[in-house]
């Protein structure tokens, strides 16, 4: 487990740097606060202290079709990525690993995931605010030709909503599906 986690990290530090070089789409993202050089950037206290930890969660696809989850967040590299692990539960195949954090290249709260069906996405936000997160991809490449965004929202203090949606045309987001997940006893 320990391996994996380290060879994560190493795949994920070099998509980070790579996109942060070479990054020509923009994003109606406003800026995280000035990141002085060299400066660790810790999670938002309230961020750990709320989403560490094992969860479970059932929602629904846009269609109606009943989906159930597995999901769990870890505090690491001296708190200042949140590492998440998503595992749909079976007839469900979607598994993804990722890592949230404040890349101090452009100073966004990002979020990059990977998944078993070979995907690779970036997403960036405005950060945790009032209980919420909401990462953007607006990156079109030859494979993903559509924005995505995910929504993080705090409902209780032991539970969350996840809601993943698409926007094809520009104008109107369209549930993907979305979870409702409780924190395991």
């Amino acid at each position: 487990m320990k391996q994996a986690l380290i060879s994560l990290f190493f795949v994920f530090a070099s998509f980070v740097a790579a996109q942060a070089q070479t990054r020509t789409t923009t994003t109606d993202q406003t800026p995280a606060a000035s990141v002085k050089p060299n400066q660790p950037v810790p999670l938002p206290a309230d961020l750990t202290a709320f989403l560490v930890g094992e969860w479970e969660g059932s929602g629904r696809f846009a269609n109606g079709k009943e989906i159930q989850a597995d999901v769990k967040f870890n505090a690491v590299l001296d708190d200042q990525w949140l590492l998440y692990s998503h595992q749909d539960r079976a007839p469900n195949k979607y598994k993804a690993l990722g890592m949230w954090g404040s890349e101090r290249s452009s100073g966004k709260f990002v979020m990059v995931v990977q998944d078993n069906f070979g995907g690779t996405r970036r997403f960036e936000s405005d950060g945790w605010k009032d209980g919420k997160v909401i990462f953007v991809n607006n990156v079109n490449t030859p494979a993903l030709s559509y924005s995505e965004r995910f929504i993080f929202e705090r409902v209780t203090e032991r539970s969350f909503k996840m809601t993943y949606e698409t926007n094809r045309d520009g104008k109107e987001w369209k549930l993907g599906d979305y979870l409702v997940f409780t924190r395991k006893p």
